[in-house]
């Protein structure tokens, strides 16, 4: 989070002793100017933000109020965007979003490209907890230009720091490492100690993800030095509570319960409740990972009841999650029951919650459908306009001429004149008819014929819950290793072959491609037309792409070419299915379908078409067909699913 920029006088008071109470005083002193006290209450909101929202976002609002009766832009940026923030610590993204943009408006029309790039950047960390994250990396993209074109090294390294976090949330964790690493360069090379510290702990953290957890400990051990010297007291809590858990991963838990306890001490002194929920669940996890059950459930219960009393939902169901298997471990089966029943209605509040961000994001997108097709139609009103004031000097010229028969040499001058409109109108016709059919072919391009068909008659497109869909994701392995092998133009025309024969064969089964990303493929059957393709449509597909792909890699092979091998997986459930995009529009499907369907393609094997079980038992019967069951197979982010390799009989 990029924070907003304050002055130097500022700068002055905080480096005085007791900082609290000297901002306390310039703000209750209402003798003093009005731009010492905004400098006061804006330190002071910005900090306690981050420690109680509630706190911040009330004092925020002061400062806001005396902003904008002191009419200073600068200052009005500075309370929206720590208005913003407080809001998005409480998880309440629509008043984040409104308070980024109106932060950004402030920005735009003070002409203030570096506020403008800082809004720009924290607007995409809202988006990012939406789930919209190519919309959060356009965002970003935008404020990394403006920040390098001023040539603001400290924007470019928080820039880099936050695509970093949007690509971690896609779990492509070599390009989060790539930023993160270019944010720390840039901080170190500016001797910026608390962004150097914060870039360690993005990269120490994602190490520890990719399994290189001994290089994870030095990181993480190294920001903390960095934020005991600076004496930041909750961020070098925050590095202790992450250190304590990639210690506890290599089952050096003495070690991981001695950061877990200084992670603790500092938060319980500081009041921050919300990462001391986190502490004790993952205090919890590692008491019952090295077998000790009973301080694992003292540590949970405790994390619960703190997270209860935040309405922290998801700190709710981790701890809920560490007390059912705790309790199970101690034998108290009923009360093991009784948390697992408490886990599955935090599911389903946590499933409504998101369903609730996804259609919040298809809202907020919505205003671009009448705006996308509007210079091709304007094109066709415009030539449809000319067209009738043609035919009406036509009508006009034709009434002068009955009036002056008498002059037959002006009347045949004037009935030449009048063939050439008319050729004129002819060609004008036919031009507009080839528009129309350019513009049509476009539109059928880029969209489904029903949606493109509803856009054209109501110049919107209504997203719609399809109930039964099944959607199909495609990767290929190796992928970054074999673009190393060849060059740019070879990469994109190995990919453009291949997506091509897939386009042949999700077009031959009626199935509906939704998009391409990078080097993955996803489709979809059930939509837009719910009668035009089913399930095993997409398993048949599904196969000859794998068939496909593995001709070609033999081909290549033979010649001494590098090739790539390609996983399927399969997931069949409702999906949101709607239009996005501001000036590339495309029809896309969004839902806990489409994200499980990635996790089957991710949990599969190169070569093989893995299935799940809902998309298995709508197959099960089909002639033709043979599956393999899988079992249980751990999926990322969504536990334990049952899954099958399909092949043909």
């Amino acid at each position: 989070m990029r924070r907003p920029l304050l002055l130097p006088l500022l700068l002055l008071c905080l480096s005085c002793g007791a900082q609290s109470d000297s901002l306390w005083t310039v703000w209750r002193n209402t003798t003093l100017p009005d731009s010492a006290r905004l400098k006061a209450i804006a330190a002071i909101s910005w900090r306690m933000v981050f420690e109680k929202p509630d706190s911040g976002i009330a004092l925020a609002r002061l400062q806001l109020e005396l902003a904008r009766r002191k009419g200073d832009p600068k200052a009005l940026y500075t309370a929206y965007n720590t208005l913003a923030v407080g809001h998005k610590m409480r998880s309440d993204l629509p008043a984040a979003l409104d308070h980024f943009n109106r932060a950004l408006e402030v920005a735009r029309a003070a002409k203030d490209q570096g506020r403008t790039a800082a809004a720009l950047s924290n607007m995409s960390t809202a988006y990012k907890d939406l789930g919209d994250l190519p919309r959060a990396l356009d965002l970003l993209h935008q404020s990394l230009r403006i920040d390098q074109e001023l040539g603001n090294r400290e924007g470019v390294a928080a820039t880099y720091n936050n695509i970093g976090n949007t690509y971690k949330r896609l779990n492509e964790f070599d390009k989060a490492l790539e930023n993160y690493e270019r944010s720390a360069a840039l901080y170190n090379a500016l001797g910026h100690a608390k962004g150097r510290a914060s870039a360690l702990v993005s990269i120490g953290t994602t190490h520890s993800d990719l399994g290189d957890r001994d290089r994870a400990v030095d990181e993480l051990g190294q920001a903390i030095a960095l934020y005991r010297g600076l004496g930041n007291r909750l961020d070098r809590g925050k590095a202790h509570n992450n250190l304590g858990q990639v210690l506890s991963r290599m089952g050096r838990y003495r070690e991981a319960h001695a950061h877990f306890d200084t992670a603790r001490a500092v938060f319980r002194e500081l009041d921050a409740r919300d990462p001391l929920a986190r502490n004790l669940y993952y205090t919890g996890e590692a008491f019952l990972a090295e077998g000790n059950t009973a301080a694992a459930l003292r540590a949970c219960r405790q994390g619960l009841a703190l997270a209860d009393s935040l309405g922290l939902l998801a700190q709710r169901k981790e701890c809920t999650d560490c007390m059912t298997r705790a309790l199970a471990r101690a034998g108290d089966f009923r009360g093991a029951y009784a948390a697992q029943r408490s886990l599955l209605d935090l599911d389903d509040t946590l499933d409504e919650l998101n369903n609730g961000k996804e259609v919040l994001r298809l809202e907020l997108l919505r205003a671009f459908e009448q705006q996308q097709v509007a210079d091709s139609l304007v094109r066709v009103r415009e030539a449809f306009q000319q067209q009738l004031a043609f035919d009406r000097r036509i009508a006009q010229a034709r009434d002068r001429r009955n009036m002056l028969l008498f002059a037959i040499v002006v009347a045949l001058v004037l009935a030449g004149a009048l063939l050439g409109r008319l050729r004129h109108i002819q060609r004008t016709k036919r031009a507009i008819e080839r528009e129309k059919e350019r513009s049509d072919e476009l539109l059928h391009n880029i969209l489904p014929e029903e949606v493109a068909a509803e856009l054209k008659a109501k110049g919107r497109a209504e997203a719609r819950v399809y109930e039964r869909t099944t959607v199909l994701f495609t990767d290929f392995k190796g992928f970054t290793a074999l673009s190393e092998q060849l060059s740019a133009a070879e990469l994109v025309a190995e990919i453009d072959h291949c997506f091509k024969g897939l386009d042949a064969i999700v077009e031959k089964h009626r199935v509906e491609k939704i998009k391409t990303i990078g080097d993955a493929y996803m489709a979809a059957a059930g939509l837009p037309d719910p009668k035009a393709s089913t399930a095993l449509d997409i398993v048949l597909a599904a196969l000859e792409m794998r068939d496909l792909i593995a001709r070609r890699r033999t081909e290549r092979l033979r010649d001494g070419l590098p090739a790539f091998e390609m996983r399927i997986g399969l997931h069949s459930g409702p999906v949101i299915a709607g239009i996005v995009g501001v000036k590339k529009f495309a029809f896309d499907i969004w839902g806990d379908t489409v994200n499980t369907a990635a996790r089957m393609e991710s949990s599969g094997e190169p070569g093989r078409v893995n299935i799940s079980a809902t998309t298995y038992d709508l197959v099960k019967a089909a002639p033709g067909l043979r599956f393999e069951p899988r079992g249980l197979v751990q999926a990322k982010g969504k536990g334990e699913l049952r899954m099958y390799y399909v092949e043909r009989a």
